[in-house]
């Protein structure tokens, strides 16, 4: 099993970094540079704000995943995966953890409190923005099967950006085979 790491320490992913790494995902899948990806954006764009939600839940995923325990899988779900975001829109995301913590609810606050910061910085209309993540958690104990119910949001099934496999002791993480392509407008 990979040593744990983090004990969840204070907030140590840039929402600055996140947020560049989400405008040059978007910038490859739209063939377009980074300002014309901002201008979008600011443009209120519901398909660009769905493929940036996306792309900052992916990032979150990849950071969270890295803490090691207690996460065993991070999913999205929701507008971020249905294209459909407003400019307002959070990104709905789904932890599968080991076990409850009030460490993670502070990470996840100060994470949210990061990226509520920078979109605010960065667009002037969003001022409507009080949260950004949206976040539920579970805690399913290990039984022979995967876990059972449905979770859904308009419409979408949470895709798993990140899991550990305990069967391997690796950390994988997961392709959602997603077409992210933007249509030109």
């Amino acid at each position: 099993m990979k040593d744990s790491p983090s004990g969840l320490q204070p907030v140590e992913a840039s929402a600055g970094a996140l947020f560049s790494d989400a405008l040059a995902h978007c910038a490859r899948c739209s063939g377009r540079s980074s300002e014309a990806v901002l201008d979008r954006l600011r443009a209120c764009d519901a398909e660009m704000h769905g493929t940036f939600r996306y792309a900052l839940a992916k990032g979150l995923g990849e950071y969270l995943g890295g803490l090691g325990l207690p996460f065993r899988a991070i999913y999205v779900y929701g507008s971020a995966m249905s294209q459909t975001s407003s400019p307002c829109s959070d990104i709905d995301i789904l932890l599968d953890l080991e076990h409850p913590t009030d460490c993670v609810d502070r990470l996840i606050r100060g994470l949210d409190v990061a990226l509520v910061t920078q979109f605010r910085a960065l667009f002037a209309w969003a001022e409507c923005l009080t949260t950004l993540l949206d976040v539920k958690t579970i805690s399913v104990a290990k039984t022979g099967s995967r876990h059972s119910g449905r979770f859904s949001s308009l419409g979408t099934s949470p895709v798993c950006l990140w899991r550990f496999p305990p069967e391997t002791g690796v950390l994988q993480p997961e392709d959602p085979r997603r077409s992210l392509a933007i249509s030109a407008r």
